[in-house]
C-alpha cells in the first residue's frame, strides 16, 4: 500500500509548478498528507462519500485557480499595453517638444520685429510707395508676412496645447503603468496561493484513489450510457458541433485544470467542445454563467451548458433526451451522465 500511496504522490506533483514542488516536497517528504488515509472506522460508503466531497473540493479550488490565471494573464496584457502607451507618451511629447522649440524661435523673432518697430501695415506700404504698382506690390508682400507671422503664433499655440497635453498623456500612462505592475504582482501572489492549495488537494485526493477497492472504484464511476450520437439533431450550427465534438472525447480522463485534447477538466471539456466549432467561449464555468444567455430548464437545447452547484463550480453539456456529458471527478472519465446525476442543477446558459 505504502507503494502505491507513493507512486499517487508522485503523479500528483508532476503537476506542480516552480517554487511550489520545492515547498510541497519540504512539507511532505515521501510521505502522504494528514487524514488522506481512512481512519480504522471508516467504512467503504463513508470512504467513498469522503472521497468524492474530497473531488468536489478540488474542483473548487481548480475552477478558482483556473480564473485565476485567466486574471494573470489579462493583468499581464494590460501591463504590457499600459507600457506601450507610456512609450507611445513619452515619445509623442519629446517630438512636440522639438517642434514647440523650433516655434518658439519664430515666434521670438516676431516679438523682437514688433519691438524694434517693424513696420508691417498697410498704412505703411502707402507711405512708403512710388507708385501704383509698387503700392500693390508692397501690400502683397506684406500681405505673405501678416499670413506667415498668423500661421506661425498659431503652430506655436496649438504645438504648445498638443505638448501640454502629451505631457498629462505621459503622466497618466506612467501611472496605469505602475497601477498594472502592482495588479499583475498581487494576482501573481494570489495565483500561486491557489496553485499550492490545489496541488495539496490533489495529492489528498489521489492518495486516497489509491487506497479505495474495485468494488468502490466501481461505484464511484457508476453506470455507463450508451447515448446514441445520432439523437443529435444533425446541422452544422456551432452547438451541434460543440455537442458532437464532446461526445467524441467519452472516456477520456479527467485531469484538473487541462483543456484537451485527450484530457480534460468540466469546464475545460465544453471550452475544447466550442472551440472545435470555432466559438470561443470563457475558460472557467463561473466565467461560462456569465458570458452565456440565460435558458430555463423547460426550454434546454442540445449545446446548452448546464452550471451545478450555487458557486457555479462544475458544468456539464446538455445533449438530449435528458442528459448531459461532463467531465466528472478524477477516477471518472468524460462520460454521459441524467442531467441531476452530475451535481445539483443550478442554471443553464445558451451559446449561439
Amino acid at each position: 500500500m505504502a507503494g502505491r500511496l507513493k507512486s499517487g504522490a508522485a503523479a500528483a506533483l508532476r503537476f506542480l509548478v516552480g517554487p511550489v514542488v520545492l515547498a510541497l516536497i519540504v512539507a511532505l517528504g515521501a510521505g502522504v498528507p494528514a487524514g488522506a488515509v481512512p481512519g480504522p472506522q471508516e467504512g467503504p460508503d463513508q470512504l467513498l462519500a469522503r472521497y468524492k466531497d474530497l473531488g468536489n473540493q478540488a474542483e473548487q479550488a481548480s475552477e478558482a485557480m483556473n480564473q485565476a490565471q485567466v486574471d494573470f494573464t489579462q493583468r499581464n496584457n494590460d501591463l504590457r499595453q499600459a507600457r506601450q502607451a507610456q512609450l507611445d507618451a513619452q515619445k509623442t511629447l519629446a517630438g512636440l517638444q522639438v517642434r514647440e522649440a523650433g516655434l518658439q524661435k519664430d515666434v521670438n523673432a516676431i516679438a523682437r520685429a514688433s519691438y524694434m518697430g517693424a513696420r508691417v501695415n498697410r498704412l505703411y506700404a502707402v507711405l512708403v510707395s512710388d507708385s501704383p504698382q509698387a503700392l500693390l506690390d508692397q501690400m502683397s508682400t506684406l500681405e505673405v508676412i501678416s499670413r506667415k507671422t498668423t500661421r506661425q503664433i498659431r503652430d506655436f499655440k496649438h504645438t504648445r496645447d498638443a505638448a501640454e497635453k502629451a505631457r498629462d498623456d505621459a503622466q497618466k500612462a506612467e501611472d496605469n503603468a505602475n497601477t498594472a505592475i502592482v495588479a499583475v504582482n498581487k494576482t501573481r501572489a494570489d495565483l500561486q496561493s491557489k496553485q499550492s492549495k490545489l496541488q495539496m488537494q490533489i495529492l489528498e485526493v489521489k492518495s486516497v484513489y489509491e487506497s479505495m477497492t474495485g468494488k468502490q472504484l466501481a461505484a464511484l464511476v457508476g453506470p455507463t450510457i450508451s447515448f446514441d450520437p445520432r439523437l443529435v439533431p444533425p446541422g452544422t450550427a456551432a452547438a451541434t458541433i460543440a455537442v458532437q465534438a464532446a461526445l467524441s472525447r467519452i472516456g477520456d480522463p479527467y485531469v484538473w485544470g487541462a483543456t484537451g485534447p485527450n484530457q480534460f477538466d468540466c469546464s475545460g471539456l465544453m471550452m475544447w467542445a466550442y472551440k472545435q466549432a470555432g466559438k470561443s467561449i470563457p475558460r472557467t464555468s463561473e466565467a461560462q454563467l456569465a458570458g452565456g444567455k440565460q435558458v430555463s430548464r423547460n426550454d434546454l437545447q442540445p449545446g446548452d451548458l448546464i452550471i451545478y452547484y450555487s458557486d457555479a463550480h462544475h458544468v456539464g453539456m446538455y445533449i438530449g433526451d435528458g442528459y448531459v456529458v461532463h467531465a466528472s471527478t478524477f477516477g471518472v472519465p468524460v462520460k454521459v451522465a441524467p442531467i441531476d446525476g452530475a451535481g445539483p442543477y443550478d442554471s443553464a446558459v445558451r451559446y449561439s
